[in-house]
């Protein structure tokens, strides 16, 4: 990695744990220069604009997520073993020590109405993760009633988050998972008996 890039890397890796930390709006760009160690000519060099550090903040965190819980879910061969694994996948992340809570969400809450392209990256943040559990869910149900049931899924991640987060309910996931494999259950039976 060149000089250059790795501030460019250093700046988005201070950004993303302040953000973070501390939200979006409450941390100005001179505190993440001054953590970061970078020159400010260096940081418009990159980004032209805060909200363009948060939308690249966002965008690899999205990344960084997306291949841990792919790289997470290869273990298990069912689907409903790959269903139980993204729960789990997110029952270890509640524990970590520095768990702050869905980056995402957070940026829709700050940013909602006031830039897109920080909405827009939120809002694909979600879709991902309700594709990639629609597909998981898929052989046991088809794809209309996965669709329904992804969304439903992905609502009970959210909230596992925010109880984890909000509440400190560490086992949150494991409360969210148990209603999942519940509701799908069910309609796979539904599928069985029809």
């Amino acid at each position: 990695m060149t000089r250059m890039k790795e501030k460019r890397q250093i700046l988005i890796d201070t950004a993303t744990r302040l953000f973070s930390q501390d939200g979006y709006h409450a941390v100005g760009i001179d505190r993440i220069l001054a953590e970061a160690g970078v020159a400010k000519m260096t940081l418009y060099k990159y980004f032209p604009s805060k909200k363009e550090l948060v939308v690249e903040v966002l965008e690899e965190r999205m990344a960084m997520c997306a291949n841990s819980l792919s790289l997470f879910l290869e273990k298990f061969e069912t689907p409903i073993d790959k269903l139980h694994g993204v729960f789990m996948w997110h029952d270890k992340w509640f524990r970590e020590v520095n768990f702050t809570g869905c980056m995402f969400a957070a940026a829709a809450a700050e940013f909602h109405g006031t830039d897109n392209a920080i909405l827009r990256t939120a809002a694909s943040q979600k879709k991902g993760l309700t594709d990639l559990v629609k597909n998981i869910l898929e052989p046991l149900v088809g794809k209309s009633v996965a669709t329904k049931l992804a969304r439903q899924v992905v609502m009970l991640l959210d909230g596992a988050t925010l109880a984890a987060h909000v509440a400190g309910r560490k086992n949150a996931a494991n409360d969210a998972w148990s209603v999942a494999q519940e509701i799908v259950l069910l309609e796979h039976s539904k599928l069985q008996t029809a």
